[in-house]
């Protein structure tokens, strides 16, 4: 999975069911969720939402973890003055196609 991020520009969407079935579990339980999330963390990558759903066909958006995308996903998800200076800061060196990223981020 983390290959496959990395792959795909340091974020992906993918389906609980997916993540599920990666972790070699049959549901999704209390700790089978947990268990998804810290293999994740683990393995250097963030998740929206957190905490992950317990339902099989939701979409959850993962990330690599200290990347430039991970640090808009958190400035979003985190409203702060240095969050603010880090969407203006991405905005300004390609306009157009960050703020479609960041479009996509938020309204997704």
């Amino acid at each position: 999975l983390a290959r496959a991020v990395e792959l795909e520009g340091d974020l992906i969407t993918t389906s609980m069911e997916t993540l599920r079935n990666l972790h070699n579990a049959g549901r999704l339980g209390v700790h089978v969720v947990s268990g998804i999330q810290d293999r994740l963390a683990n393995h250097g990558l963030g998740h929206f939402p957190d905490p992950l759903p317990n339902y099989q066909h939701e979409e959850v958006r993962i990330y690599k973890q200290g990347t430039q995308v991970a640090k808009i996903v958190e400035a979003v998800l985190s409203p702060s003055d240095r969050g603010d200076r880090v969407l203006r800061e991405a905005a300004n060196v390609d306009t157009s196609e960050k703020l479609q990223k960041i479009r996509e981020l938020i309204c997704d």
